[in-house]
């Protein structure tokens, strides 16, 4: 049985949205949901066509991720509609299933409002309790302040620098590598 329900989600109570793990049942919504998110900002890999999977494909997606102990797929939801998505996959091959790279997204009616702190210190106590997670890495794009203000403020370090990493409308953009340790939760903690 897949676990949706997060008993003690990072999300406040009055936050006005709620933080559950997605379900194959999710892909249809979920494709929509990246559509409009992608047409609404420059800071993903996509624009407003989304991403170029089918729904049977993405319910495959999220159903492998939900059988994993290495990965974890989030959603924030409000009056039942994605508002925010974090996704995280650490590696396949056994030297590297301990360090993964996370991405994370929120409609922009949402932006300011806590949605994606919450996905991640989701993330955070989610990897600190696998046993198994000990790195989480990301890239974000290098003129994306409040983002990296952000990872900033959650533990994440600049671990380096990458030139001409995306090219939106004919203009290039650097992106920073960021990276934080994780060590396992404390017993009883």
């Amino acid at each position: 049985m897949m676990m949706t329900a997060i008993d003690d989600p990072a999300a406040p109570p009055d936050a006005g949205f709620q933080l559950r793990h997605a379900t194959p049942e999710d892909a249809g919504a979920l494709l929509a949901y990246l559509r409009q998110m992608g047409s609404e900002s420059e800071f993903v890999t996509f624009g407003a066509e989304g991403i170029p999977v089918g729904e049977e494909a993405e319910a495959a997606y999220i159903a492998r991720v939900a059988g994993s102990d290495n990965a974890i797929f989030l959603l924030a939801v409000a009056d039942g509609r994605i508002v925010g998505a974090l996704t995280f996959a650490g590696g396949d091959r056994a030297r590297l299933r301990h360090v993964g790279e996370f991405g994370v997204s929120v409609l922009r009616a949402w932006w300011g409002r806590g949605v994606a702190g919450a996905l991640i210190r989701e993330m955070l106590a989610w990897a600190r309790r696998s046993g198994v997670i000990r790195k989480i890495n990301l890239k974000v794009r290098a003129d994306h302040a409040r983002g990296i203000a952000l990872y900033e403020r959650l533990g994440w370090v600049h671990e380096g620098r990458t030139t001409r990493d995306l090219l939106i409308d004919g203009r290039f953009h650097d992106a920073l590598y960021m990276g934080q340790e994780i060590d396992p939760a404390a017993e009883g903690g």
